[in-house]
């Protein structure tokens, strides 16, 4: 193969990448949608919960959701950038 041809390939696998990546992103934005709506749910749930244990569950669950959260939107942030270039 020529040089040419050889480069435009690596250019179609590259923007086949960054649209896969530019994917990713919109379905991440949904999912962090989803966390957010779960997450406002918690808080509701041990604002109204009494048991002290349910509390504490309620509590650990809220804490893996931000963690989760948190390295999405970190993720979102990185990928930003290619949704601009698209």
């Amino acid at each position: 193969m020529k040089t040419k041809k050889l480069v435009r390939k690596i250019k179609e696998l590259l923007s086949a990448d960054q649209r896969e990546q530019i994917a990713k992103a919109d379905s991440l934005e949904k999912i962090l949608e989803k966390l957010d709506k779960k997450e406002a749910a918690l808080r509701e749930k041990l604002a109204g919960e009494r048991d002290e244990a349910r509390r504490k569950e309620i509590r650990r669950k809220l804490e893996v959701l931000a963690a989760q959260r948190e390295k999405g939107e970190k993720l979102s942030k990185k990928i930003e950038p290619l949704r601009e270039t698209a």
